[in-house]
């Protein structure tokens, strides 16, 4: 479909709820992930942090989601999938544009339809108006990242400042493929997972700015990162986690989840772009040009020993040292109880200095990771599998240690947020199990209490949480 075509196709949908009144408060953004007609869910933040009980606004992306393709008990295997830029102007949600239901037999796992963005602009209240929908570059898309545009930079190179192409930098991760055999997908990387750039302008049109880098989920048959492709090995990872087992195998479309990259985000200082990837246990880090284009040769680097699917979810501190979730620790195999979390310097080259490696937080499948947004002195780690979230101490050194092994309950947590206001903060999390988005004030010692969250979204298939 055109671009113009898919622009038009969205102005038609309605939005089905809308608040009518103005709040200057702020809002939590919930994504639905359902298939054939993926959505946005508003909730109003108040003062105190409590969110709206049902949510203010239900608006159409005009794209599909994946449905409970992937897996029941993490539906993208990501992430970022849905990303406020910093000035809480616009918003940016993914559709994998799945074509189909599992039907037992795996034949999903061919689907060669491209991913698309979505961006929405915010009114005062916080509710939102479609803007853009465009091809992702890729197939399966499932995490963002965005950057706000450096307008001394433009100075500084004799660009025109109200150029609308010298706009935010945005970047997708896709994480389908590479080796489903009937799609044909031009350009050549978008059949491959792989990194793509937009410069988005104010009115939240994305533009591609030919930047597509791939990311290598490792070798499709036999062992890498010591996740095998074999059927059997597949079965035995399903047996884990209640999925089929034709969800684990390797270099299709929806991907492996033990496999596919899982996150992208660009670095506090902008000029580098991260991206995790669990099944080769790796993490790239690819340098910038003054025009936002990724270098052709990021830098590499894997975990050391036992390789399974590791690193997850990541955030920065303050100092910008890097936070890594490790889904089963330093285990050597897919363990219980044995979630973790690893901290970095990056260098101005893209290596990575190992700051605190592997501390434990008792949980299993330790997946995202938020700080506390004010001095970033916590950080919130959600443990998909045990249902709990973990508090760590972020020292000025960005070394981690484990605070509260359970800082909270939460019911199968896919995704975190923060927001924060005068001297308060709070997290949000997304309990999958319940389709509910649970609610925290942070405490001034980084412990948890509970406060009213929001209803109303779907049980399991949702994923992608932001808030301001």
């Amino acid at each position: 479909m055109p671009r113009k075509l898919i622009r038009l196709s969205v102005f038609a949908l309605c939005t089905l709820v809308v608040a009518t009144s103005a709040w200057a408060d702020g809002a939590v953004y919930g994504m639905t992930n359902a298939l054939g007609n993926n959505e946005v869910k508003v909730y109003h933040r108040a003062t105190n942090g409590n969110l709206s009980p049902a949510p203010v606004q239900t608006i159409r992306t005009g794209g599909g989601g994946s449905g409970l393709q992937l897996a029941p008990i993490d539906s993208l295997g990501s992430a970022g999938s849905i990303q406020l830029d910093p000035d809480h102007r616009l918003l940016f949600v993914v559709n994998t544009e799945s074509a189909a239901e599992n039907d037992g037999q795996g034949t999903y796992n061919t689907d060669c339809r491209q991913g698309t963005i979505t961006s929405f602009r915010l009114r005062d209240d916080g509710t939102l108006i479609f803007a853009d929908r465009v091809f992702s570059g890729g197939l399966f898309p499932n995490s963002l990242t965005v950057r706000k545009r450096d307008r001394d930079h433009d100075r500084e190179r004799g660009h025109d400042e109200d150029r609308d192409d010298r706009g935010d930098l945005l970047y997708v991760l896709n994480a389908g493929g590479p080796e489903v055999p009937i799609c044909d997908l031009t350009p050549g990387t978008a059949n491959t997972p792989n990194v793509t750039g937009f410069r988005v302008d104010r009115a939240g049109h994305m533009n591609p700015i030919d930047s597509t880098q791939p990311i290598d989920p490792g070798p499709p048959t036999g062992l890498a990162g010591g996740v095998s492709c074999t059927p059997a090995a597949a079965a035995a990872f399903a047996g884990l986690t209640g999925a089929p087992a034709v969800d684990f195998l390797c270099g299709l479309n929806p991907p492996s989840f033990p496999r596919s990259p899982a996150q992208v985000r660009f670095t506090p200082k902008g000029d580098q772009l991260v991206v995790t990837v669990k099944g080769t246990t790796a993490i790239y880090v690819f340098e910038l040009d003054n025009d936002g284009r990724a270098s052709n040769t990021p830098t590499v680097t894997q975990s050391p020993g036992p390789a399974i699917p590791s690193f997850f979810g990541f955030n920065f501190d303050k100092k910008g040292d890097l936070l890594a979730t490790e889904l089963f620790g330093s285990a050597t195999g897919v363990s219980f109880n044995t979630g973790a979390l690893s901290s970095f310097k990056i260098t101005n080259d893209g290596h990575l200095s190992p700051i605190s490696s592997h501390v434990g937080d008792g949980g299993t499948a330790a997946c995202w990771i938020a700080l506390e947004p004010i001095n970033g002195r916590f950080a919130y780690v959600a443990n998909n599998l045990s249902n709990n979230l973990s508090s760590y101490t972020v020292g000025n050194n960005g070394a981690v240690t484990l605070l509260n092994g359970t800082a909270a309950t939460a019911a199968a947590p896919n995704d975190l947020a923060v927001a924060h206001e005068g001297g308060n903060s709070w997290l949000y999390v997304v309990n999958s199990a319940t389709g509910t988005v649970g609610a925290f004030h942070i405490n001034g010692d980084g412990s948890l209490t509970t406060i009213a969250g929001g209803g109303g979204l779907p049980v399991r298939a949702l994923e992608g949480l932001a808030a301001f």
